[in-house]
């Protein structure tokens, strides 16, 4: 397995991805995937930073996406809010949360990341690998820090981002989620 930049031609497999590592819902429900891939994926292969996990054959299997600032990340990618604001209600509280919170941290954490992987490929470094390489490329953009969401169900994600070196940073959801965070200039 290698980590490469992703490229545009890889698109319809990283969002394979998504949808994969995603809720059930979002693998049954068109719509969910819609607001999943909208949310989560698309906007950062069009405006963020991303590199995929591949295999010997060159399929990616895996991928970590950023938006490096939180302020030119919301101007960016207003197409993408607007198309999940027409997907209703439930969808547009669930970006105006987390709009709001992204906007409460961004001085301290302007960057914020997703990272997914098919699971026949974790372990075995993926995952480091993948966030080593995001984390250099973000240090070396002079990003001031990052931060991002995850289920306190997923216990080995928790375990894997505090084993990285992340430090949890609130607890949402009355308890159901975490957020985790790095500074990453001194």
């Amino acid at each position: 397995m290698e980590v490469k930049p992703y490229t545009p031609e890889h698109a319809d497999e990283l969002r394979r991805v998504c949808i994969a590592s995603a809720s059930e819902r979002a693998r049954t429900d068109k719509t969910h995937a819609a607001f999943t891939l909208a949310m989560y994926c698309d906007p950062y292969l069009e405006h963020g930073v991303a590199y995929m996990l591949t295999d010997d054959a060159g399929e990616a299997h895996g991928y970590v996406l950023a938006c490096k600032d939180w302020d030119r990340w919301s101007a960016d990618t207003t197409a993408y809010r607007q198309k999940i604001e027409a997907l209703g209600p439930e969808y547009q509280a669930r970006y105006a949360d987390e709009a709001t919170f992204y906007n409460s941290v961004k001085d301290s954490f302007p960057a914020h990341l997703h990272i997914d992987i098919e699971e026949p490929y974790t372990g075995g470094g993926n995952g480091r690998r993948l966030m080593e390489t995001l984390l250099a490329r973000l240090r070396s953009d002079g990003v001031r820090g990052v931060v991002f969401g995850v289920a306190a169900s997923n216990k080995r994600a928790v375990g894997f981002y505090r084993h990285m070196g992340f430090k949890q940073l609130s607890e949402y959801g009355d308890g159901d989620g975490y957020t985790f965070c790095m500074h990453l200039q001194d």
